[in-house]
């Protein structure tokens, strides 16, 4: 896959997660202002965005065409299997971006780091459930 393609692809990831992260501290410090839990469901509307771009990217990452049925297949699955963090895997975030309240540490596996986690697991999803999506 593109080399250039991919680092644009995540800068543009870099950027959203920026967004999201000032968005959540946003949402902390005016809880009062926030009360009708709009403001969460945007901050999940926008990392439900950023999470396929970075599905998207482990898919080229992996030389695998990233077609959007693809996408939805490895998103559903790496929810299922409680894999909650594919943006801050691909940017190898060791802290959860939306949390505010104090740091949510990401776990992994003695022997592998973030990204090779979620890579192993996307691997793992594609030869399992992929039918030429």
């Amino acid at each position: 896959m593109n080399t250039k393609t991919i680092e644009k692809e995540k800068l543009a990831l870099s950027n959203m997660a920026n967004t999201i992260k000032t968005v959540s501290e946003t949402i902390a410090k005016n809880k009062k202002l926030t009360d009708d839990n709009s403001w969460i469901n945007y901050q999940f509307a926008l990392y439900g965005g950023a999470s396929n771009l970075a599905i998207k990217i482990m898919l080229q990452e992996l030389n695998i065409r990233a077609t959007s049925k693809r996408v939805e297949l490895v998103s559903h699955w790496l929810e299922e299997d409680n894999f909650h963090c594919p943006v801050e895997a691909v940017l190898d975030i060791k802290e959860e971006i939306t949390s505010t309240e104090y740091a949510m540490e990401i776990w992994t596996p003695e022997n592998e780091t973030l990204p090779e986690h979620y890579l192993n697991r996307v691997k793992e999803i594609i030869s399992e459930f992929d039918v030429a999506a």
